[in-house]
């Protein structure tokens, strides 16, 4: 399923490396392949500007690669022995080999599509959009590719001192490659705690599986990789027209990432398609929807949530029980008044008001 290679900080760390575990596939509720096959999702999230340059031609997906150093955590790459290199040798030798970590071509993806601040971050405050991507797919597409999850820790990556040290000492070409593999994994998939939020998930290829437009990488592959585009709240029409030409050029769903006035959790609704949330693992149908608001909520006999059965009558009548309504009706309060429970203001002009009381 996945090409690549994890290393260990056992003894055995000289033997045949083990191949990158994956977490579970997950099931999710509407794909190309149909609703009852699996996929493993990755999410990449899109910027409104960029919408065109991915849906850049109508026969490919165009993903976009960087050098890890290229990327917003200052931190990529950093990695240390897990305790002191007591040698001048062992140092020298940690340093020519693992000082500065050799870069090659990453993707990043989030393992949710429903993550707030990486809607407001990468996704600029939901205008852009989000595709849902098949795993295994997107790794066929390329000749060598690495997956795995980010793991997060407050300390910085680290490499197992005695395997510099049994590197340094047997001399040997394939104890020295263990070193790297070792150091390699410890370094591209570990990042500060800071950054857990983006739940991510990233794929690392060689240099010459993407092309290079003047210093950006960029990954072709095919729409096949493409499981669902997810529409942002705020996703501008001629994005959103292009995502709907080519998703239905391509056969594969255009959903719409919903923000409810009633409902503090993200959900999810297309055309022909029942609202969905995001479990954390798959997509669930949520059980009751408003008719009017499109809501999740519980529901009354018509079918409505609390607020959207409110008759005409008490909307009108209700607020008309303080005498708040009445003097914003007359003009004495210009508006609802702006103050803060247990909060005293501050200001020119309060300090203003206050002196004049004072004297």
């Amino acid at each position: 399923m996945v090409c690549g290679k994890r290393g260990g900080q056992g003894r055995d760390a000289g033997k045949k490396c083990e191949k990158i575990h994956t977490p579970k596939r997950r099931r999710i509720w509407h794909s190309a392949k149909g609703p009852n096959e699996e996929d493993m999702l990755l999410f990449k999230y899109v910027s409104p500007d960029s919408v065109g340059k991915v849906f850049e031609r109508d026969n490919e997906v165009l993903i976009r690669f960087g050098l890890p150093k290229s990327y917003n955590d200052p931190y990529e790459l950093f990695l240390e022995p897990d305790r002191p290199l007591e040698s001048e040798e062992l140092r020298a030798f940690y340093n020519h080999f693992l000082g500065k970590v050799v870069e090659a071509p990453v993707a990043c993806f989030s393992r949710r599509p429903d993550s707030v601040v990486m809607w407001a971050h990468y996704g600029r405050e939901g205008a852009g959009i989000c595709l849902a991507l098949d795993e295994d797919e997107l790794v066929e597409q390329f000749p060598i590719a690495y997956a795995g999850d980010i793991s997060y820790s407050n300390g910085p990556a680290k490499v197992p001192s005695w395997v510099v040290e049994y590197a340094f000492t047997t001399a040997k070409r394939r104890h020295t490659l263990r070193l790297l593999e070792i150091g390699h994994r410890a370094a591209y998939f570990m990042k500060r705690a800071d950054w857990q939020y983006e739940a991510e998930r990233r794929i690392v290829v060689p240099p010459d599986a993407v092309e290079d437009r003047e210093g950006v990488l960029i990954g072709h592959v095919s729409p096949k990789t493409l499981r669902y585009v997810i529409a942002g709240p705020k996703t501008k029409p001629d994005a959103k027209e292009l995502c709907l030409e080519r998703t239905r050029k391509w056969n594969i769903p255009l959903i719409d990432l919903r923000i409810g006035s009633r409902t503090f959790a993200p959900f999810f609704t297309g055309s022909d398609i029942p609202a969905r949330t995001w479990s954390g693992t798959n997509f669930e149908k949520i059980a009751d929807v408003c008719e009017e608001c499109g809501e999740p909520s519980n529901l009354s006999e018509s079918r409505k949530c609390q607020w959207c059965d409110i008759s005409k009558e008490v909307k009108e009548s209700a607020p008309r029980r303080s005498g708040l309504t009445v003097s914003l009706s007359l003009g004495i309060d210009k508006g609802i008044p702006l103050a803060f429970d247990k909060m005293e203001p501050g200001g020119h002009l309060v300090s203003k008001l206050r002196k004049q009381n004072l004297e």
